[in-house]
């Protein structure tokens, strides 16, 4: 557990006002939120020449801001397909309504002939995610929770217990909205930490417009997106425009997070926000698409060997150079297990197997620096454990992952950007989806309440 331990980072504050008032609740919300978390683009607090004709007036001139993605302790080998979604689907996204009547629903296997009890904690977090309420602040009820619900899989080649729990629920209330963080430990030990992940709770409060404009860019084959959201504050917090922030993310993706706190004053009392044209989203390559469900040799499947344990199976090659059928259905980000699969509970019957990725760059030679696979099994980021070799042979790249049966996203990553350019001209993304998270630092509650959020699609 030292090596867990070494990943956390956390950054309690004790010193908030000793009771939290309850934040009203006026309707319900649900919107697309994706994945995984990792580290944001860096912060940028100038604007660029093409925003100096512009005649509206700031609200103030504290500069741009981008919050730091959430600081996670991820899973080790015993921890695998870390499931985190909304009500009964599995592509849902883990968002809650504050008071509200849904419930997020957290699964997981351990690598384990026998499972034992866990205990499951939440961290309230600032929108910078820095962890700062204390639980009496936040919850309504018991500051932890056992996990109690686990089963040991069916006739699988290897074995694994399923964990399952929902919340809210009797032992578990919230009272606050904004960013949080589940932490699953050994029983009654929040310091020894098997994984974390982040979920949101939000309110229905004021109204929020948000828009896109389609901005070209010479050498791009798609107009990048800038986002715009109007919102008009309700009543209660309406007058000085101070303490707002819009945060836009592009499919769901923490580590593309781009803020803004600078609202503009063109209707009053609404905010106007809007990242500066050279901070707008360019077009992105499509994530890939993987079917394990059967197991049978097919679409990206181009081998299977049952007669290892675990079993193995060796994936079409990826062509940077062109975009090939690996391209599917999205699935925001998740991992689906169950899906449309009719036998006897798949989250305890489906097998673990040794899935073989092969990526072919462009002109099969290496790319510069190290290149990783990353998806929805690894919280759709770019784990630098998941790095591929390159094949000198074969002229492409491969790497294992241990992978359950199910539906994936994944995608590939390098920082070369060569690859980068090649993999956006030949897999563009068809749609995208961004969504605003609109914040205000209520001085009440000394932390930054999630008033509002929304998605559109181009």
């Amino acid at each position: 557990m030292d090596r867990l331990r070494m990943t956390v980072s956390f950054r309690l504050r004790n010193d908030p006002p000793a009771a939290a008032l309850r934040i009203p609740v006026l309707a319900l919300l649900l919107v697309a939120m994706a994945g995984a978390g990792t580290a944001c683009a860096p912060s940028e607090s100038a604007r660029g020449p093409e925003e100096d004709d512009r005649s509206a007036p700031r609200a103030t001139p504290a500069s741009s801001s981008t919050p730091a993605g959430p600081s996670l302790v991820s899973p080790g080998d015993d921890v695998r397909t870390i499931q985190l979604y909304g009500g009964a689907d599995e592509r849902s996204l883990p968002i809650l309504r504050l008071d509200g009547e849904e419930s997020i629903r957290l699964e997981f296997d351990l690598m384990a002939d026998r499972g034992r009890p866990l205990s499951i904690y939440f961290d309230h977090a600032n929108r910078n995610w820095e962890r700062d309420l204390s639980p009496s602040q936040y919850l309504d009820s018991f500051q932890n929770d056992d996990l109690l619900s686990y089963e040991p899989s069916i006739g699988t080649e290897v074995s694994y217990v399923h964990y399952s729990y929902r919340f809210p629920n009797d032992d578990i209330q919230f009272r606050v909205s904004g960013n949080y963080i589940l932490r699953v430990t050994e029983q009654g030990q929040p310091d020894e930490v098997l994984f974390e992940r982040p979920f949101f709770i939000a309110e229905d409060v004021g109204g929020l417009d948000v828009s896109g404009n389609g901005i070209v860019v010479s050498g791009q084959r798609q107009p990048s997106i800038q986002p715009i959201a109007r919102y008009l504050p309700p009543a209660e917090i309406r007058g000085a425009p101070f303490g707002y922030t819009a945060c836009f993310l592009r499919n769901g993706r923490l580590g593309e997070a781009r803020c803004e706190d600078r609202p503009r004053l063109t209707d009053p009392p609404a905010l106007r926000f809007e990242l500066p044209r050279r901070r707008a989203f360019a077009p992105g390559a499509a994530d890939y698409f993987l079917d394990l469900s059967s197991l049978q040799v097919g679409g990206s499947i181009e081998r299977v060997d049952r007669s290892t344990s675990p079993f193995a199976v060796l994936l079409e090659p990826d062509y940077a150079e062109f975009a090939g059928s690996s391209v599917g259905p999205p699935l925001n980000g998740q991992t689906v297990v169950r899906g449309s699969r009719a036998e006897r509970d798949p989250a305890l019957t489906s097998e673990y197997v040794r899935t073989t990725f092969a990526f072919v760059p462009p002109n099969e030679r290496p790319v510069r620096g190290p290149l990783t696979v990353g998806g929805s099994f690894s919280g759709m980021r770019a784990d630098p454990t998941l790095q591929l070799s390159f094949r000198a042979d074969r002229g492409r790249y491969e790497g294992e992952v241990l992978l359950k049966q199910g539906q994936y996203e994944y995608f590939y990553h390098s920082t070369d950007p060569n690859l980068q350019r090649v993999l956006r001209q030949h897999l563009p993304r068809a749609t995208t989806t961004v969504t605003t998270l609109l914040y205000y630092d209520d001085a009440r509650l000394n932390t930054d309440r999630l008033l509002v959020t929304q998605s559109f699609t181009r």
